[in-house]
């Protein structure tokens, strides 16, 4: 797309994949692994975490100019397309380009990041009755690219991205017209086709050498870790002959098979290159030549160990010493051209920066000593005469919010089941624990009762679940014996409870009056067995 060759700084290279951070810088190399959420995004102890690592390991002072670097990511999220258009000139392709993008694309361009490189001779005119023009663009959700972006940018690096699959076509040595390059992980592997030198499809399998060690643990019955060492003994050929060397052929043969299956709806070309973290990708390209036939040939592409090297990130520098990056697809966000113009260096600043610098390193020091000292001194009385106070708060806040992350709600539990109980309900027993497993053993006047007390349990917003064990009808058919088990909610997620008396209780209470016992006819007292005495404690209730 453009020509970075204006990059002439020290440059950083990374690799973003779905579990790790490869960063390259010089000879210097780190890895560090990357913890997300159930939707894709990283964890906030997660960039944290990135964000102090990187920051030590590139030692960034604050006057130090800002590092570039070209970031590579994985190929999960990402849509590519060639599109063909007319002829125009850079504004309008730009127009052109929005168009196409919000026509071909399932979300509208504001909520992409996206970015395109040139196809054909770049010596050919671009303008002309007639002409038309190959482009190749590629897009993503922004959200993808701004969260990696916000980390890098608080480390003081302006970041670039492209993909991973098309820095590892860099690394292969002489490709022919078309071609491709499968990386191979732990857990997936990504395939990039290339047809007359374009790029015309990223896949990703849900394929990885773990599928090799669980088809041998499958196989032999035996546990990963076992079926793990087994992989590597007979890949390293200690284990080549007997029934032990067969069955793990078979099993090895079975799982490359079901690659093999993958990638034939997608073959281009007759080579297929092999990169990844395994160090014996040679063994798995012989034998992925040999499922896949048709005289394919693969060829596994080695990396030296160490952190930081990995095929993206060797490719990266690669294409940037070679050709400044513009064999590269910057996918940029809505002001990704801003920024790459922000890369440009632009001397008059830094001279003007310079003379701002001398003056104030000559001035500011007095001026601060003179200005500055009184209320500094206010500022250090202030905080000598709080410091024993903020001490005092700051325990006190402890021991209460440990109170309140850890109390058990056993009174808000007694006081919802008391409220829901309808008259004629009796129980027997009553068990509590700090892992909230609520049990209830009583009687009550029919089915229809047992019903409403466990939907206003539901409805109190306590519990989670409300499960009836037993219900039996007594001998008599006047009762019905029932056993209710219950789980109150986490305290997180657990509504906020309002335990209020009755309203009758309330305009009694305002009216001054007493509260008179309700007279209780000899038939009621007849029919209905008598109530627990509430003074006695309930049985069963434990932490």
């Amino acid at each position: 797309m453009k020509d970075f060759g204006f990059m002439n700084s020290r440059c950083l290279y990374l690799e973003i994949g779905q579990s790790s951070l490869q960063v390259l810088n010089g000879s210097d190399g780190l890895e560090l692994r990357l913890e997300r959420s159930e939707n894709g995004r990283l964890t906030g102890a997660c960039k944290e975490r990135l964000t102090l690592s990187l920051q030590g390991f590139l030692k960034r002072k604050s006057w130090h100019p800002r590092l570039r670097a070209l970031c590579a990511i994985g190929a999960r999220g990402v849509s590519l397309r060639q599109l063909t258009l007319p002829s125009s000139t850079k504004e309008e392709l730009h127009r052109l380009l929005l168009l196409q993008i919000e026509r071909e694309f399932p979300l509208l361009p504001d909520a992409l990041a996206w970015g395109y490189r040139r196809l054909g001779d770049p010596e050919l005119p671009r303008t002309g009755a007639g002409l038309k023009q190959e482009l190749l663009v590629a897009a993503v959700k922004r959200e993808v690219i701004e969260e990696y972006a916000e980390i890098l940018n608080e480390c003081g690096v302006n970041p670039l991205f492209t993909l991973s699959a098309l820095a590892r076509s860099c690394c292969c040595p002489k490709p022919p017209a078309s071609y491709l390059v499968l990386d191979v992980g732990g857990n997936q592997s990504e395939l990039i086709c290339c047809e007359n030198g374009t790029p015309t499809s990223i896949r990703i399998f849900p394929w990885g050498d773990e599928d090799v060690t669980r088809s041998i643990a499958d196989t032999l019955k035996v546990s990963h870790e076992r079926a793990e060492e087994l992989r590597i003994a007979f890949e390293q050929e200690s284990i080549s002959g007997g029934e032990m060397g067969q069955a793990i052929q078979n099993a090895t043969r079975t799982a490359v098979d079901l690659l093999a299956g993958a990638i034939k709806d997608n073959l281009a070309g007759q080579r297929l290159y092999l990169t990844g973290g395994n160090p014996r990708l040679g063994n798995l390209a012989t034998r992925l030549a040999r499922c896949l036939g048709g005289g394919m040939e693969c060829e596994a592409i080695e990396i030296a160990p160490g952190q930081g090297r990995s095929a993206a990130t060797l490719g990266l520098r690669k294409s940037y010493e070679q050709n400044g990056g513009s064999a590269l697809l910057i996918i940029q966000s809505r002001n990704g051209d801003a920024a790459v113009r922000g890369l440009r260096p632009a001397p008059w600043k830094w001279a003007a920066l310079a003379a701002a610098l001398a003056v104030g390193s000559l001035s500011f020091p007095y001026a601060e000593a003179v200005l500055l000292k009184p209320l500094l001194a206010r500022k250090l009385a202030e905080i000598r005469a709080s410091k024993g106070k903020l001490l005092m708060i700051d325990r006190e806040y402890r021991f209460l919010d440990y109170l309140k992350k850890n109390q058990s709600p056993y009174l808000d539990a007694v006081s919802i089941i008391a409220n829901a109980t309808s008259p004629g309900t009796r129980f027997d027993s009553l068990s509590m624990n700090r892992r909230g497993d609520v049990a209830l053993r009583g009687s009550m006047r029919d089915g229809q009762q047992v019903a409403d007390f466990r939907s206003k349990l539901i409805h109190s917003g306590l519990f989670s679940t409300v499960v009836i064990e037993e219900q039996t009808p007594t001998p008599d058919r006047q009762k019905v014996i029932v056993r209710i088990s219950a789980q109150w909610k986490p305290g997180a997620s657990r509504e906020s409870l309002s335990i209020e008396p009755p309203v009758s209780d309330l305009d009694k209470s305002k009216a001054g009056g007493k509260e008179e016992k309700p007279a209780v006819s000899r038939e009621k007292d007849a029919s209905t067995p008598a109530a627990p005495n509430p003074s006695l404690p309930l049985k069963g209730t434990k932490e």
